[in-house]
């Protein structure tokens, strides 16, 4: 790993203008790893641009750490590359430029010092990217960040590209792979990597956000996972002034009153699929009036789930909000179960999560549906 932090050290020394991206919805690990990143490389003097893959999802459960500027969160890539008309004027100058834009069209006039131009003295020709490298967070395949990626294979392709993962699906897409299969954390990699190339650069936000994102992926040092290692660098990053107190105040006694209402009553609606390791729960319109709580969280009473049962490897929580149809968000940790589910479906998956309208369905209906779906595809 050593010999890959160099690798890291020296491709970004190179590098001015940079784009840090994650896998939709990230996890705290993974959106407190790229805060500590950013904050290393605005040290570094670097242009850093983030892409908000529903990067909000979670941000606002760690506004204690340091914020990312409005400017730096972008929506899309977008004007990222430019295309080029290139003229030979070797024989014949040209004078003027100008552009025309109507409803549909964009008109370049162009005009030459001599007659009519030659077509063999111009070329069409895409620009460079205007990144020179790109860092991804936790995706273990390009194919995890979901439509980003669909979208943009052209620049994933040929920006340089660093890979930050401790997955085992992990595939080595990277030109610089920091990947580590027994780090539990995003953060604990990012964290060696600081003390072994940035120490100097260390600051109170960066060891803050790195343990935020360790203590989020170890549940608090009590998961199996965690390794002397783990305990090791925590310590380090606490002698760095990272506040483990405020961490855990804002990660496990902050949640609201509606969350808690919520998340009871999608206990007591637990289902185990034992076969297939799914789990799964129901919330109707009742739950969601009784615990005044909003659809809107319940992308985190999954989270919730997954942290709370690890055997699983297929979460799912079904809930209704009217009368006629029910809705299903669902996390995959089997990407060939995804995708195939998705194709059932005709949906497309977002990174590992998928997010299914029965339509017409009641929240029964919608489970019978979907464990047909599943019976067919595992």
């Amino acid at each position: 790993m050593t010999t890959d932090f160099k690798k890291f050290q020296k491709l970004t020394a190179g590098a001015q203008d940079i784009l840090l991206v994650t896998p939709p919805s990230p996890n705290y690990d993974i959106i407190a790893g790229t805060i500590a990143l950013y904050n290393l490389l605005q040290q570094e003097n670097k242009k850093v641009s983030l892409l908000d893959n529903n990067f909000n999802t979670n941000l606002e459960r760690l506004n204690f750490l340091q914020q990312f500027p409005p400017d730096v969160l972008i929506q899309d890539l977008a004007g990222t590359r430019d295309f080029l008309l290139i003229f030979n004027t070797k024989y014949n100058k040209i004078l003027d430029v100008s552009t025309e834009k109507k409803k549909e069209e964009t008109i370049i006039r162009i005009t030459p010092e001599k007659g009519a131009i030659d077509p063999r003295d111009f070329s069409f020709a895409p620009a460079d990217f205007k990144y020179d490298l790109a860092i991804i967070i936790g995706a273990p395949t390009l194919e995890h960040l979901g439509e980003i990626y669909q979208k943009n294979t052209d620049l994933f392709f040929e920006v340089p590209k660093i890979n930050i993962n401790n997955d085992s699906e992990n595939d080595n897409y990277g030109q610089v792979n920091l990947v580590d299969l027994t780090a539990p954390a995003i953060s604990e990699i990012i964290g060696n990597l600081f003390f072994d190339k940035y120490s100097s650069n260390i600051n109170q936000e960066i060891a803050q956000a790195l343990l935020t994102g360790i203590i989020a992926s170890t549940d608090s040092f009590q998961k199996a996972n965690t390794t002397p290692q783990t305990m090791i660098l925590a310590s380090k990053l606490i002698k760095a002034k990272a506040d483990q107190s405020e961490v855990i105040k804002h990660l496990y006694k902050t949640k609201p009153l509606s969350f808690l209402k919520l998340w009871g009553r999608t206990m007591a609606r637990l289902n185990w699929d034992d076969s297939k390791k799914f789990i799964w729960s129901l919330v109707s319109t009742e739950d969601f009036l009784k615990s005044r709580a909003d659809k809107k969280i319940i992308p985190a009473v999954l989270e919730e789930l997954q942290k709370n049962y690890t055997k699983a490897g297929i979460f799912g929580i079904f809930y209704s909000k009217d009368s006629t149809n029910t809705y299903g968000e669902f996390t995959f940790d089997n990407s060939r179960a995804l995708k195939a589910v998705a194709e059932e479906y005709d949906t497309k998956p977002n990174g590992n999560k998928l997010k299914i309208l029965f339509k017409n369905k009641d929240l029964l209906q919608a489970e019978k549906d979907f464990a047909t779906a599943l019976n067919k595809n595992l």
